[in-house]
């Protein structure tokens, strides 16, 4: 990424001092204090060398869950996350996570730098650093925005709970969502099985239903 310190809408506050900090090529994406007691902790994306990972500065509750959204993956407040040891300045590091929704982010994913390139466009556009349109966000009359992702249409049209599969993308995609026969389906090129969603409907679809089984595409 660009640096940015010398962008008109960065200062040398301490807010732009941690998010473009002149040590690290990526800017460490910070969210906002939601207050409430939350904690602030580090979060880190394991992408390209295994020293250099993307940061993320994140809040969470009393009981480990994120009490924001991830910087650059809307659709992640709420999920439970596994917090180890302490980072320089002291603030606790999520270290893992059992959450469907944010497992696109883990270390079990075969993420591509391609991810790093999304997030910085996503976290420009919505901290006003970059005009609407710069980034991959749809538009979404019960949320806003969001990223994009799909679903079959069993998965948001049922009233019952279905077992799905969770399919995650490599780039910094959010994750499709899938019941056993769409799946199928799908697999053989019926694509039409399929609705665009937004990532926070997404994430409303994830825990509404039963999640049996996730993998990524290509594996």
């Amino acid at each position: 990424m660009i640096k940015l310190h010398k962008h008109l809408l960065v200062c040398d506050c301490e807010h732009c001092r941690e998010m473009f900090p002149h040590d690290r090529h990526d800017a460490v994406w910070a969210a906002a204090d939601p207050g409430g007691g939350a904690r602030r902790a580090i979060g880190r994306v394991p992408i390209g060398a295994d020293e250099a990972p993307l940061e993320f500065v994140l809040w969470v509750t009393a009981d480990d869950r994120l009490a924001v959204d991830w910087p650059g993956f809307p659709g992640t407040r709420g999920a439970a996350v596994t917090l180890s040891g302490t980072a320089p300045d002291g603030a606790p590091v999520i270290v893992a996570t059992r959450d469907p929704a944010l497992g696109a982010l883990s270390g079990e994913i075969p993420l591509r730098r391609a991810l790093a390139e999304r997030f910085t466009a996503r976290c420009m556009e919505e901290y006003g650093l970059a005009p609407e349109g710069t980034a991959d966000l749809v538009a979404c009359e019960r949320h806003g925005s969001g990223v994009a992702a799909m679903a079959c249409r069993c998965v948001v049209e049922s009233p019952e709970a279905l077992d799905v599969t969770v399919l995650y993308g490599l780039d910094g995609d959010y994750p499709d969502v899938f019941c056993e026969a769409c799946l199928a389906r799908f697999a053989r090129g019926e694509v039409d099985v399929c609705v665009t969603v937004c990532s926070r409907c997404q994430q409303l679809n994830i825990y509404r239903h039963r999640v049996i089984a996730t993998s990524w595409y290509g594996a």
